[in-house]
C-alpha cells in the first residue's frame, strides 16, 4: 500500500482558462470566443477533443468559467491543443465557426506554471492573441489521520507459534457494507503487537465524514491467504480522535460470543497515539516551483560486446539509429527534460577506458570534459555518448557505487526541496562492487535522489532486482537499511517482450518511462514528508532564486495573472 495513502503518479488537474486580445471576426459586435481542449493520441498521434468551454458572448478578453478537468501523469508526455472558435449563437460544431487561433503545449509545462504569463496562439490573425492557464490539484482531501494501535492478549489461534496479527480497516458504504480502506502490516508472532505508524488520507478512510461507522478487523496471518479472525471492533474517526474518549476497544469474535455465554473478548486494541497532517500531491511540489535535475551513466564494460559486432549492446544498426542503450536515454530524457529548467544534463560512462586512458574508469564525463560534464538536452546526451563510444574501449569491472556517490555529492548540496535528482543507470546486468553498491544507496536515501536503473540485453538482473527494494528496505553490509525506496529497476526485454519490432519503437518508449518513472511522484512526497518541506516552502526557496518572477505558484501563494473572480 502506498504509505501517503494516494496515488502513485497521477492526479486529477483542473485548468482554467482565459484570453485576452483576440481578433475580432464579427462586424456589428465582438467575437463569441470557445475554447476546446484536445489531448493527443499515443497510439495514433491524433488530437481528440476532452472538454470544451461555455461561449462567452461578445468578448474579446474572455474568462472562461467551465474548468477542464484531466489526469495529469508525471511519467508520460501529454501534448495538449488549445483551440479557440468563434461561435454564433446556436453553433455547436466547431468546423463551422470562425478559428480564433490555436496553440499546443505540454501539460507539464501547465503544470510548473509556465503559462501563466500566456502564450501567443497561433494563426490568430491577431499577433497581440494570447491565451493563459493555469493548474490546480482537485483532491477531495488534503489531510490525513495518522495512527499508532497497539494490541494486547490477543488470542492465539496457531498450535506451535504464536499469532501473527494484522489490522484491517473497513468503511461503511451507502448500502450497509463494508469496505476496506486500508491496513497495517503483519506483527509476527506476537500476542502483544505494536503495529507502525498507520497513515490515511481522511477521505479514503471515512469520507471526511467523521461520524461514518468503521469496522476494524484484527486478522492472524496465514499464508495461504485463509487468515484467521480474532475479532472484530466498531468506531468511528470522531470517536478515534476525541480527546475525551478512551481509546480502548475489545475485539469480539461474532461465533465465540454466540457460543459461549462467559465469552468477555479476544483481545485488547488500544489507540496509543494519533494526530491530524496535512497531505500534498507531487503536482503541488511542481507547481511550486520543483526543478528535477537529471543525470544518466551508461555502462562501458566489456560485457555488452564490442560495439563493432552485431550482437553487441553498443552496436548501431544503419538501418535504425538507435540501440537499446539510446532507447532508454530518449525514453525517460524526453519526460524529465521538462521538468528542468535549463536543460543541462551531467552525462557519465563506467566501466571503459575512456578517451585513450590505460585504465578503467568508473565515472567519468563523456564529453571527456571533468570540470563541466554537462550538455544540453537529451540531443546532447545522445551526441555524448555516440562520441564516447567512438574514443572508448570496453573493459572491467563494472561499479557502480562510484556513480551513485557522485550523484548524492551532488544532491546533498541542495536540501531546502527547490531541486530534486534523477539518477539514470544504463546497464547489462553485471556489478563487481555489490556490498559498495549497497552502502551507497543507503546513503543516498538520505537526499533528494531517485535512482532508475535501466536493464539492456539478456543477462542475469539478480543483481538489480535485490537493489530495487520495493517489498522492503535494502540492507547493506553493516545493516543499515535505506530511509526510503529509492531504487527502480526495469529490464528492457519486460518490455520488448520476446521480439523487438522496429516500428513499435514509440510504443516501447512510452512503455518504458511509464515503468520507470511511476515511483519518481512517491519517492519525492516521501522525501518531502521525512523533511518537513511543504510546497510553499519550495515556493519561498524559489522566489528568492527567482525574485522577479511569479509564475510558480502553490496552492495558497499569490497568482496575480490570474483574473480576481477565479
Amino acid at each position: 500500500m502506498d504509505p501517503l495513502g494516494s496515488p502513485i503518479s497521477t492526479s486529477r488537474i483542473e485548468l482554467t482558462i482565459w484570453c485576452r486580445s483576440l481578433k475580432n471576426k464579427d462586424i456589428a459586435s465582438k467575437s463569441d470566443p470557445m475554447c476546446i481542449l484536445q489531448l493527443k493520441n499515443e497510439e495514433n498521434d491524433n488530437y481528440e477533443e476532452i472538454g470544451r468551454s461555455e461561449r462567452v458572448e461578445n468578448s474579446l478578453n474572455p474568462d472562461f468559467t467551465t474548468k477542464m478537468l484531466l489526469t495529469y501523469h508525471f511519467e508520460r508526455k501529454q501534448a495538449l491543443k488549445f483551440c479557440l472558435y468563434d461561435c454564433d449563437e446556436g453553433l455547436s460544431n466547431p468546423k463551422k465557426a470562425d478559428e480564433l487561433g490555436s496553440i499546443k503545449v505540454n501539460l507539464s509545462e501547465i503544470v510548473q506554471g509556465h503559462l501563466r504569463h500566456g502564450r501567443l496562439l497561433d494563426d490568430s490573425g491577431n499577433k497581440n492573441a494570447t491565451l493563459y492557464v493555469t493548474a490546480r490539484e482537485t483532491v477531495d482531501c488534503r489531510q490525513s489521520y495518522v495512527f499508532n494501535f497497539v494490541g494486547r492478549k490477543l488470542d492465539d489461534k496457531d498450535f506451535i507459534t504464536k499469532s501473527d496479527p494484522f489490522l484491517v480497516f473497513h468503511k461503511k458504504t451507502r448500502d450497509g457494507s463494508f469496505t476496506p480502506v486500508g491496513q497495517t502490516p503483519v506483527i509476527r508472532d506476537d500476542l502483544n503487537p505494536n503495529w507502525p505508524t498507520f497513515r490515511i488520507n481522511c477521505a479514503t478512510f471515512c469520507d471526511n465524514n467523521p461520524h461514518l461507522q468503521l469496522k476494524i478487523d484484527c486478522f492472524d496471518h496465514e499464508r495461504d491467504g485463509k487468515h484467521d479472525l480474532i475479532g472484530t471492533f466498531f468506531t468511528t474517526a470522531a470517536e478515534l480522535t476525541s480527546p475525551t474518549s478512551r481509546k480502548e476497544f475489545e475485539l469480539i469474535h461474532p461465533k465465540k460470543k454466540e457460543k459461549k455465554s462467559s465469552y468477555k473478548h479476544s483481545g485488547l486494541i488500544f489507540l496509543e497515539r494519533y494526530k491530524l497532517e496535512e497531505d500534498w500531491e507531487f503536482s503541488h511540489f511542481v507547481q511550486a516551483g520543483l526543478q528535477l535535475n537529471f543525470t544518466v551513466a551508461i555502462d562501458f564494460s566489456t560485457s555488452n560486446g564490442d560495439p563493432s559486432d552485431q550482437t553487441s549492446l553498443h552496436y548501431f544498426n544503419p538501418a535504425y539509429p538507435f540501440n537499446q542503450y539510446t532507447t532508454a536515454i530518449d525514453a525517460v530524457g524526453q519526460i524529465v527534460e521538462d521538468y528542468d529548467a535549463d536543460k543541462l544534463f551531467p552525462v557519465y560512462g563506467f566501466g571503459g577506458q575512456f578517451f585513450n586512458s590505460s585504465h578503467t574508469q568508473d565515472c567519468h564525463p563523456l564529453n571527456d570534459n571533468t570540470s563541466n560534464p554537462h550538455v544540453v538536452g537529451v540531443q546532447g546526451i545522445l551526441d555524448a555518448y555516440r562520441y564516447a563510444l567512438s574514443a572508448t574501449k570496453l573493459a572491467q569491472p563494472t561499479n557502480f557505487s562510484h556513480i551513485i556517490n557522485n550523484a548524492t555529492l551532488a544532491a546533498s548540496e541542495y536540501q531546502s526541496g527547490l531541486h530534486y535528482f534523477i539518477l539514470l543507470i544504463i546497464t547489462n546486468g553485471h556489478i563487481s562492487d555489490m556490498d559498495k553498491t549497497k552502502c551507497a544507496i543507503v546513503e543516498a536515501s538520505k537526499y533528494p535522489l531517485s535512482i532508475i536503473i535501466v536493464g539492456v540485453g539478456e543477462g542475469d538482473f539478480e543483481a538489480m532486482h535485490q537493489l530495487d527494494s520495493d517489498m522492503k528496505m535494502l540492507r547493506d553490509v553493516h545493516g543499515r537499511k535505506t530511509q526510503r525506496d529509492i531504487v527502480q529497476f526495469v529490464s528492457l526485454r519486460e518490455v520488448f517482450g520476446t521480439s523487438f519490432v522496429p516500428s513499435k519503437m514509440a510504443e516501447y518508449q512510452r512503455s518504458l518511462s511509464k515503468k520507470v518513472l511511476a515511483e519518481v511522484p512517491k519517492q519525492v512526497k516521501l522525501y518531502m514528508k521525512f523533511k518537513g518541506i511543504r510546497p510553499i516552502d519550495v515556493y519561498n526557496s524559489y522566489m528568492i532564486h527567482h525574485p522577479n518572477s511569479t509564475s510558480a505558484s502553490p496552492i495558497g501563494a499569490p497568482t496575480n495573472a490570474i483574473p480576481s473572480h477565479f
